[in-house]
């Protein structure tokens, strides 16, 4: 798949993916509690073999085998919550149980990017890894807090907890919120700090939040200080009344 380069590109998506691996190592080196990467370009579809959808290296699944690798970690949540399908992670940790990928994303019955039927909700894993990746896919309106934050409550956080994660890596894409051009959604700051806080609760507080894609300025500023800021002990901002159904 054709990508757009400049003279640059591989010097900074190199830096990206290393700004990434600081973080975690601030993290599992017990220096920080938890920490937040805002960089670029982001990873999520970028493929073992291919770049992809402006991602060169997948951050958080390099990430992901680094604390592997280093630290020794032996289980691992991914939660995607950009407004796209985290194609290239899922198909990287697919048959590997030590690693839970779990995608909420933009679906439109495989008509919205990146376009493919494995972002279906009976995409489940492979081989050992059978049941730890779980696709959460929307085919209608334009979610927003109340559905995010129902997903949450009802199957993201039942099966984390069971999974007992000793990391979180959050791929927090902000093109699921409110007034970004492309994905059209609905979520607000306030529903990613209740979904940021609720992942705090796992893996004794141990949380990367990532950031994947966003085309709003204003959207992606406002949402990932309300991560930050959840992530640093303040409130959760209150979660605003539900628009009326009118389906």
């Amino acid at each position: 798949m054709n990508i757009d380069m400049f003279q640059k590109s591989y010097e900074c998506a190199l830096l990206s993916a290393g700004s990434v691996l600081n973080v975690v190592d601030t993290v599992l080196s017990g220096q920080a509690q938890n920490g937040v990467a805002i960089n670029r370009p982001p990873g999520h579809h970028a493929e073992r073999d291919t770049c992809m959808g402006f991602c060169f290296f997948n951050n958080v699944a390099i990430a992901a085998k680094y604390a592997q690798n280093k630290y020794g970690v032996k289980r691992i949540l991914i939660l995607d919550w950009d407004v796209h399908h985290g194609n290239g992670t899922q198909n990287q940790f697919y048959n590997d149980p030590s690693v839970l990928f779990i995608s909420l994303h933009k679906f439109d019955n495989g008509w919205f990017y990146p376009m493919a039927p494995d972002g279906g909700h009976d995409f489940i894993g492979s081989g050992d890894g059978e049941g730890y990746n779980i696709n959460i896919p929307w085919n209608h309106h334009a979610m927003g807090n109340s559905e995010y934050i129902s997903a949450f409550l009802q199957i993201v956080m039942p099966v984390a907890y069971e999974f007992a994660p000793e990391l979180v890596l959050v791929s927090a894409g902000f093109d699921s919120a409110r007034g970004d051009p492309l994905g059209g959604y609905d979520v607000l700051p306030s529903g990613y700090g209740h979904m940021t806080h609720m992942l705090s609760q796992l893996a004794n507080g141990k949380v990367v939040v990532i950031l994947e894609g966003g085309y709003n300025l204003n959207s992606i500023s406002v949402s990932m200080a309300t991560c930050t800021s959840v992530l640093l002990g303040d409130q959760c901002p209150p979660v605003s009344k539900p628009k009326p159904c009118d389906r």
